[in-house]
């Protein structure tokens, strides 16, 4: 069984990697990546006691086909508006401009969202010896920034790599508080998301410096 689960631990860092090298380059196949590690994560996380991480694993993959969708519409708009002169060819990153207002309602749900996991995690999350205190609250704050994360990346807004930012840090603490502790902890994952910290700077320059907006 310990093999077993070193297996699905190395496929889901790898799809992880994967997609998260795809991400950086706004490649439409990172959501296929993410699909893959999701189904994997789901295993991994349920196994590991870290609920809320693995419940969000299903809304990645919801969004993961939506973003297919909404990614395809951007690439048509962008042909519209840009004609031959093919962002992605000239090695631009296409984006859309910030919606406040949209930025705003969805973070307001995230909040909403936040305090309801929170509530709920504190109640049947189970804290294993040497977790990080307040182990509940962490995992729905992870596990709620990922979700808002997500669906800023499903509109193509530059912005959404911010957020990442905070959520990688967030985790690499998580996960990497209970080797200091005594505990278990999950050391690869801390690995994988020091890795995500990474993509995040190289995304920001990416995204911020190489990027041409898409008008809706």
């Amino acid at each position: 069984m310990t093999i077993f689960w070193t297996i699905i631990e190395i496929l889901a860092m790898a799809f992880g990697i994967a997609y998260v090298v795809e991400e950086v380059r706004k490649a439409q196949s990172m959501w296929y990546f993410l699909i893959v590690a999701s189904v994997l994560n789901i295993l991994v996380y349920f196994h590991n006691h870290f609920a809320a991480m693995g419940l969000i694993q299903f809304y990645y993959i919801v969004s993961s086909v939506y973003g297919i969708r909404t990614w395809a519409r951007v690439r048509q708009d962008a042909q519209a508006q840009f004609g031959e002169e093919n962002p992605e060819k000239s090695g631009k990153i296409e984006v859309r401009r910030f919606n406040p207002r949209r930025a705003l309602i969805s973070s307001a749900i995230a909040l909403v969202g936040f305090v309801a996991l929170s509530v709920l995690f504190t109640k049947i999350v189970e804290v294993q010896p040497g977790d990080i205190p307040g182990k509940p609250i962490w995992d729905a704050a992870v596990a709620v920034l990922s979700m808002l994360a997500t669906y800023w990346l499903s509109q193509s807004w530059r912005e959404q790599w911010l957020i990442w930012m905070v959520v990688n840090v967030a985790a690499v603490i998580m996960f990497v508080y209970p080797f200091f502790n005594g505990g278990s902890g999950l050391l690869w994952m801390g690995l994988l998301y020091v890795i995500y910290i990474v993509s995040c700077i190289i995304g920001i320059r990416n995204w911020y410096f190489r990027s041409v907006f898409v008008e809706e």
